[in-house]
């Protein structure tokens, strides 16, 4: 074993800790008690003391340089090894049997590994500005890096103790690390997590170690985890007092005390009292979090992933499919060399830690994610990094720049010298370097990173000066506007330049650009074609609000009010909508070609009234839906994004002029394919002009009002999906989700940000320690809720290939009857490949009787042939077998036999059933819950049709069949349409695919018939009764919550294949044009005040 390690001078470097980690370990062979002899300078071993005792020593005074072979230690170099102690590797670490050391042995021995490179990033101070550590001597260490060494060491010791005498399945740091992460996993509060300690300290033998409380765990926790730094900040948000500011009282810009409550007199005369900013800023740094990922094996080799296991076959799947990533590696080859090196994206929200509306708090974390993870890890909470906490209680708005220079720092300085990083999985040490492709945020928070104004003239910061604010008259006779690189905005900052606009117009850049953004200071910025996201999020909100708000006519909200209407009339537009001043002062105005009628607005409302959804899909949006005051409230996000995407554009079907309705399906439809997971360039293209086709439609529809800015930014957002991939890395549903959790942490509502850092620090380290617990549900292998992994039904002989998948619910044994046994029994034999030789002869026997009795033709032929073949096939088969055992045929197997006697009639039946991922339930169990889970449909190939077609149907029954223990398995009986004559099955105008189940292809009853199918054979559908024709039901089919297609099955832009864009050509917009709906009666407008919405009501047929 290498002893060079005792003459390091530096008792901090790697190789130091590295040396005294396994020294301690093997020392341990020499143990009695618990104690061996402690080498250090002062004891030089004529004392005995525990591990991390002996640890803390050898820190404290150094090794005694003279003691090298060992012998009070048991050195195999001088006799022979105990069988106790495990071989060395080359790298001196310690090898250890996964059934010989726990979990979080290996954590600890990884964190030695790479605890330089962490203290490096710890110990290094904010205002050294990034410099190199200078090398410690004996006699000088620094307080902080210190106190990090001996804290690390510290938990050999707790590692070592036991939790009582005689346990040995448990040390107490194994045991107090697995309860706290349940703790986290299951959301204990800390008084019933002391509750629970003092209830274990009372039950457990006399002796035990456990912590007296929550904060003494907490304690423990930290020293496993990564630190944060607070920094004081201006008041008014003028500057960070660090670095060479770190003492300044008062800010250097606007003259404001950074401190609480005190004056400059009495902080003098309380020198000892520990002074509080008012503002403090908590900075969680990066490149720490970022060699952590290379520590653990597990997260190291997913950090390749990138270049190692993604399928690069044209199709967008994740962002380093994406142009964006492709043009990063090429302008900057020398970093794509390395493929490890981290991309990174940054997101930022303002929330109200109190959860309370009467309170305007906000506090703004700053969020990172690591794009080298795959799909199903890299967006995932456990994956994303708090990097900046800023202080309420107000937005820091413009000058957020000011609180992002410590990050900004962090990436510069990542991406021109990098840091040296261990990989736990290739075993090697190299520089890891960052970059930072994007970030994601919505409009507002655009306008805060990027510096753009977005609320004047030139409010879309995709077109820059090349916004077209002016609505014309008829169309705009111009191409797309060119987006605004990087470099172009760097060059008008630095000239303090102007450009011109569509008009020619001269334009200072400050009156698009409020700054210069912080992030022009990372060298690669400008040359970022979309740095700042467009979240789609946000948008889907704002348009599907538009929208609702306009056709229901809702008060102060809806974009066709009387202020529209004048100002169609100011433009000279639209005359037939113009209002008209009438006696009582009032405005009546002709109702426009969107306007629904009473009886149509609350058919519409009665469609998504009524609607039951799929488990899982959304939350119960008919809560929001008011049919009787005719009006929709409290939709959140997530809500306007099954909206816009499938509900509405069903709902409105019938209830809107066709030219109405058409562009909106059409845009709910560009909306879905946009949000798919799978994206193909091709058809991006296509989208490109289908966009701007769809808006222009609807320009010719709704009011000039109607057009936002959020309906505008709808058409950049192709351009940015062909850059930057899929929308699921990009949009600001997992941020939200993050920030309520974060929101869910606030303890002491006084400090609302520091319980929020004091729960990130303790939830970062035990989700770091949780990849290493071996058989302990964590939040790396829980079970999702619709968790298919309980495998009850399959066995290793079963000779049906079937998945796994298990019931849910009560589960009752009952007696099939004959006709569902031979039905049930028949649909295995037909899909069991030991079978298929079986069925092809018994056809063949039917067919040479056939044809000696008659001449029929040949389709008559080969369904009479199917008949005999469906009613006779199961006793011939069993038969058959019997003759085969009897001739001792070679063809004659165990499974065979079993196939042919059949299973019990005794099966399982219950109501529920969940396999692939997909809760399914009977249609008896729907009566009284809110969501539908019954509908299905299956692709098959049948003799009568060519090809594949697809049958919908919905679960009567569910049961497992028992082939008396041979194997089992679980078939679905449900009620299939008719689709084979057509007379169950339609496409409706708009491409959607409609059912009836008043016309069954079969009822069940026959024998002939074949209602089962595999419970896995299944994919989920949900149907929305027609607001038309009431036995019609309009199918969607809905897709697994966290499936990702990886290129297995190429599935893409086709959540719901039936029905897609249907773009009309637009013709040249006329003054001709009918905008009026002629069968309803006129609008009557209440003009009161422009600062006052404006009342609406219908006229009557008199006043008309």
């Amino acid at each position: 074993m290498d002893r060079s390690w005792i003459h390091e001078p530096n008792r901090l470097s790697a190789k130091f800790l590295k040396g005294l980690y396994n020294f301690i370990l093997f020392a341990k062979a020499s143990a009695r008690d618990g104690r061996f002899a402690c080498p250090c300078r002062k004891c030089v071993n004529m004392h005995r003391f525990s591990p991390g005792v002996v640890s803390s020593h050898i820190l404290e005074n150094g090794f005694s340089p003279g003691y090298t072979d060992w012998i009070f230690h048991r050195d195999p170099t001088s006799q022979t090894s105990d069988s106790s102690y495990s071989h060395q590797n080359d790298d001196g670490l310690r090898e250890v049997d996964a059934q010989e050391q726990h979990g979080v042995q290996q954590f600890l021995e990884d964190m030695a590994v790479g605890s330089d490179e962490i203290e490096n990033s710890r110990s290094t101070r904010v205002e050294n500005d990034w410099g190199d550590s200078s090398t410690i001597d004996d006699d000088t260490q620094p307080t902080e890096a210190y106190e990090y060494a001996k804290r690390f060491h510290d938990l050999l010791e707790e590692s070592d103790e036991e939790l009582f005498s005689g346990c040995r399945k448990h040390s107490k740091l194994s045991f107090i690390l697995e309860l706290y992460n349940k703790k986290c996993m299951y959301g204990w509060s800390d008084k019933s997590f002391e509750d629970l300690l003092t209830t274990m300290r009372e039950t457990l033998p006399e002796g035990e170690k456990l912590p007296e409380s929550s904060y003494e765990v907490r304690k423990l926790i930290d020293a496993l985890g990564l630190d944060y730094q607070t920094i004081d900040a201006c008041p008014n948000d003028c500057m960070l007092f660090w670095k060479e500011h770190i003492d300044e009282p008062r800010c250097l810009h606007c003259n404001a005390y950074r401190y609480k409550e005190e004056t400059e007199s009495s902080s003098t005369s309380k020198r000892n009292k520990i002074r509080k900013g008012v503002k403090v800023l908590r900075w969680f740094p990066l490149i720490p979090r970022l060699q952590r990922l290379f520590m653990c094996k597990k997260t190291a080799s997913l950090m390749r992933w990138h270049l190692d296991e993604r399928r690069d076959d044209g199709y967008l799947r994740h962002p380093a499919d994406a142009r964006a990533w492709k043009d990063f590696d090429s302008r900057y080859a020398d970093f794509a060399k390395e493929p490890r090196n981290v991309r990174l994206g940054l997101a930022t929200d303002g929330f109200n830690p109190f959860r309370s509306l009467s309170s305007t708090h906000s506090s703004w974390p700053v969020v990172v994610t690591a794009y080298n993870l795959p799909p199903w890890l890299c967006m995932k909470q456990s994956s994303l990094f708090l990097c900046l906490l800023i202080p309420g209680p107000k937005s820091p708005g413009a000058n957020i720049d000011i609180y992002l220079e410590p990050f900004i720092e962090e990436l510069i300085h990542l991406w021109e010298k990098g840091v040296d990083t261990y990989d736990a999985h290739a075993k090697t040490t190299f520089k890891l370097h960052a970059s930072l492709l994007w970030t994601i945020n919505d409009f507002p928070a655009y306008s805060m990173l990027s510096g753009w104004r977005t609320k004047k003239g030139y409010g879309c910061p995709c077109c820059g000066f090349n916004t077209w604010s002016k609505w014309l008259k008829h169309e705009e006779f111009r191409g797309p506007p060119v987006r605004m690189t990087g470099s172009c905005i760097r060059d008008l900052w630095d000239s303090n330049g102007s450009t011109r606009d569509l008009n020619g117009t001269n334009i200072n850049i400050t009156e698009g650009c409020k700054k210069k953004s912080i992030f022009f200071r990372l060298p690669y910025w400008e040359y970022n074609r979309v740095r700042h996201n467009l979240d789609v999020m946000h948008i889907e909100k704002n348009v599907c609000d538009n929208i609702l708000d306009t056709l229901l006519s809702v008060r102060g909200k809806t974009k066709d009010n009387v202020k529209a209407r004048f100002d169609m009339q100011e433009m000279g537009i639209r005359h037939t909508l113009h209002p008209f001043e009438l006696s009582t002062g009032k405005y009546r105005a002709a109702p426009a070609l969107f306007e629904m009628s009473s009886t149509e607005k609350k058919q519409m409302l009665r469609v998504l009234k009524h609607v039951k959804v799929p488990d899982g899909y959304s939350s119960n949006i008919s809560r929001c839906v008011d049919v009787k005051h005719k009006k929709i409230s409290g939709l959140k996000s997530h809500d306007c994004h099954v909206l816009l995407h499938d509900l509405l554009p069903v709902a409105v079907r019938g209830c809107l002029k066709d030219r109405v309705a058409r562009a909106l399906i059409d845009l709910s439809a560009y909306f879905r394919e946009l949000s798919s997971k799978v994206l193909k360039v091709s058809r991006l293209e296509e989208m490109e002009v289908e966009i701007g086709e769809i808006l222009a439609r609807m320009e010719m529809i709704f009011p000039p009002s109607f057009f936002t800015i959020m309906v505008h930014l709808v058409v950049h957002l192709v351009e940015e999906a062909k850059w930057n991939g899929p929308v699921q890395y990009r949009w600001m549903y997992p941020i939200e989700r993050y920030l309520m959790t974060l929101k869910a942490h606030v303890g002491n509502k006084a400090y609302p940000e520091a319980s929020i850092a004091q729960w990130y620090i303790a939830n970062e380290a035990i989700t770091f320690c949780s990849r290493y617990f071996e058989g302990v549900r964590t939040r790396f292998n829980k079970p999702a809720r619709n968790s298919d992994d309980m495998d009850l039904l399959r066995t290793e002989d079963s000779p049906v290939n079937t998945t796994s998948g298990h019931p849910i619910g009560k589960v009752e044994n009952i007696i099939l009857n004959p006709t569902s046994w031979v039905q049930a029994h028949r649909y295995v034999l037909y899909n069991s490949k030991e079978v298929l030789p079986y069925i092809e002869e018994h056809k063949d026997e039917i067919k040479r009787k056939l044809s000696s009795r008659n001449r029929r033709n040949n389709a008559s032929r080969l369904i009479e042939i199917e008949k005999v073949h469906h009613s006779t096939f199961v006793d011939w088969f069993k038969g058959r077998v019997a003759r085969l055992e009897e001739m001792h045929d070679p063809r004659f197997t165990a499974e065979l036999k079993g196939l042919a006697r059949g299973p019990n009639y005794g099966v399982r039946q219950f109501k529920g059933y969940i396999t692939k991922g997909v809760r399914y339930h009977a249609n008896c169990r729907e009566e009284e819950r809110k969501t539908q889970n019954s509908g299905v449909v299956v692709a098959t190939k049948t003799s009568s049709l060519e090809g594949e077609i697809l049958n919908y149907g919905r679960i009567v029954d569910m049961i497992e069949l028992n082939y008396f223990e041979r194997f089992r398995v679980a078939l679905f009986k449900c009620e299939w349409v008719d689709v084979e004559r057509g007379r169950g099955l339609k496409k409706d105008a708009y491409g959607y695919t409609m059912v009836n189940f008043s016309r069954l292809i079969h009822t069940g009853s026959n024998i002939r018939d074949e209602p089962f199918v595999f419970a896995d054979q299944v994919r989920p559908v949900f149907y929305i009764k027609d607001s038309q024709e009431p036995d019609w039901y309009v199918a969607l089919r809905t897709k697994p919550r966290d499936t990702y297609e990886l290129g297995d099955e190429l599935v893409y832009q086709s959540k719901n294949a039936d029905q897609s864009l249907s773009v009309e050509n637009v013709g040249r917009a006329s003054e001709d044009e009918n905008w009026v709906r002629n069968d309803l009666h006129p609008v009557v407008f209440e003009y009161v005040d422009p600062g006052v919405a404006a009342t609406t009501s219908v006229m009557s047929e008199d006043e008309a």
